[in-house]
């Protein structure tokens, strides 16, 4: 599957809508990457600059976003985006690298913790939902 960079410069208002919560297959079980890292999935509402409606999508990462609770304002690094289709159904899944709060009042410019190291982008390695 395919992953598109999305540009982060062009949305605004990102604010945490659902808290972190575990990702989990059928069984309840959390599901890992390819690395075996265990999967979160974080409810973000997400504007396009200029525009007045918004949206709310699933971001999943592969560390537990630390300090991000509902209602907060949210940055967000490395956002990608891949289609998916399995058995007729389609859709989009979004992944981040991390998602971390920002310090309201100030515009959220800047992160209320550190923002963690970069990750290595792979060619097109991506993980489905």
């Amino acid at each position: 599957m395919n992953s598109i960079p999305v540009d982060l410069s062009r949305l605004t208002g990102l604010l945490c809508v659902a808290a972190p919560e575990p990702k989990t297959d059928l069984d309840g079980e959390q599901r890992k990457d390819r690395d075996g890292n265990h999967l979160w999935v974080t409810g973000l509402a997400v504007r396009r600059a200029g525009t007045r409606k918004a949206s709310v999508i699933d971001v999943q990462t592969s560390a537990q976003p630390e300090g991000v609770t509902e209602g907060s304002p949210v940055g967000v690094t490395e956002l990608d985006v891949s289609l998916w289709e399995i058995e007729g159904r389609h859709g989009l899944s979004y992944k981040a690298a991390s998602i971390y709060p920002k310090r309201p009042g100030n515009g959220g410019g800047s992160p209320a913790v550190p923002t963690p190291p970069q990750r290595e982008r792979g060619g097109g390695k991506a993980t489905g939902s």
